[in-house]
């Protein structure tokens, strides 16, 4: 029997055997009443991740799905987009606003770089009713970006704060309500620890109020709109057009019971342990990398609790390396993005995989590459990483 890989790379991400085990159910009529409810009760969970008590639409999308979504939804013929990129996917967002026919700004960073919060304000001024895109968590880069100033220099100026936190959702706090988060895109197979295919944006009460005055949709299967127009109750705020609660999508059934599983399993962890377990699994990963004479993309301080990105040492290249893992230890880790691929990897501390057993294994299989490559260790990773665990 072939030994199963172990799949490192930033998503889809290690998946907790009891969230495999809910996919094989049969699967359910998704107009059921009782698949009403299990949706009912994963959305209140998905709150509870994103630190909100408004909506939270689930689409049978990938995260990009999501994040397009949230833009054709809100009036993009008329609004401006400002997406201060550091990233590669900043560089995305930026694109999915022009292929939607917004008028684009991108602030231009290098990867890496800290987004420039006064070029940022400076742009701002320079537009009526702004949507101002930023990534939460660089997954190009292990980066993540602090989101703290921009709603109140977002909202002074009559627009939305849209976030990308594809990476970040449950790894990391986001602070939904608190910040003054407009707009949250996110999917089920990074942080949260669920099979890919389902995506999610989070909806504050402002945005609703812009989706709903917009002069025109753009496109309709994305369409936001329609989550209030056909599934949430009246009570509630929603519309039900039809007069009774449908859904606006064919759900893919068996994935939302897999998400539902996942954000149980994640409620009697308790969100708050999660993201500390997060944290502490990229600080020991750091400190074993540093070990091996690799250091992150990232600056100090601003490094992500759920991917790190760290540059190879002397004239290794990352391609070889990559290879050598998963054909010699079936260990799979992710490359850079853009113009380096062959000097950075990426190593997922997310869900499943921030833990130390599959960490461990993962780091004395690059160590033993990078032996074999003329590489040594100034000290034992693997004892460096269990000693930064523990003293975090």
């Amino acid at each position: 029997m072939t030994a199963m890989a172990l799949q490192m790379e930033p998503g889809p991400t290690l998946v907790d055997d009891r969230v495999i085990q809910a996919l094989a159910a049969p699967p359910m009529y998704h107009q059921s009443a009782e698949f009403a409810q299990l949706m009912d009760e994963t959305c209140e969970l998905l709150k509870q991740s994103y630190g909100t008590g408004g909506e939270v639409v689930v689409l049978p999308a990938s995260g990009r799905g999501a994040v397009e979504s949230a833009l054709a939804s809100a009036d993009p013929v008329d609004r401006p987009l400002v997406v201060p990129a550091n990233g590669t996917f900043g560089r995305m967002m930026a694109a999915i606003g022009g292929s939607l026919g917004m008028r684009v700004v991108e602030l231009k960073h290098d990867s890496g770089q800290p987004l420039a919060v006064r070029d940022i304000e400076a742009e701002l001024d320079r537009h009526d009713r702004p949507v101002l895109g930023v990534v939460h968590n660089e997954t190009s880069t292990g980066m993540v970006n602090d989101l703290a100033e921009y709603a109140d220099l977002v909202h002074r100026r009559n627009g939305l704060l849209l976030v990308d936190a594809v990476s970040s959702l449950g790894g990391t706090a986001i602070d939904f309500d608190d910040l003054g988060i407009d707009l949250c895109a996110s999917a089920a197979q990074k942080s949260v620890g669920a099979p890919p295919g389902l995506a999610f944006v989070a909806v504050s009460e402002r945005a609703r109020g812009e989706i709903e005055g917009r002069r025109r949709p753009l496109g309709y299967y994305l369409d936001l709109l329609r989550w209030w127009d056909q599934w949430v109750p009246g009570e509630q705020g929603g519309r039900l057009k039809s007069g009774y609660r449908r859904l606006p999508w064919t759900m893919p059934t068996n994935l939302v019971v897999a998400l539902r599983r996942a954000l149980e399993l994640t409620a009697e962890e308790g969100i708050e342990e999660r993201w500390e377990r997060h944290r502490r699994t990229g600080a020991g990963l750091r400190a074993a990398m540093a070990a091996l004479g690799m250091h992150p993309v990232a600056p100090p301080g601003a490094e992500s609790s759920t991917v790190g990105a760290f540059r190879l040492p002397g004239s290794i290249d990352a391609r070889t390396l990559r290879r050598r893992l998963a054909q010699r230890h079936r260990v799979h880790i992710a490359g850079g993005m853009d113009g380096d691929a062959a000097t950075v990897i990426r190593i997922a501390h997310m869900a499943e995989s921030a833990r130390p057993g599959p960490q461990l294994h993962t780091i004395a299989a690059i160590a033993y590459e990078l032996n074999a490559l003329g590489v040594r260790a100034a000290t034992d990773p693997t004892r460096d990483f269990l000693a930064a665990w523990c003293a975090e």
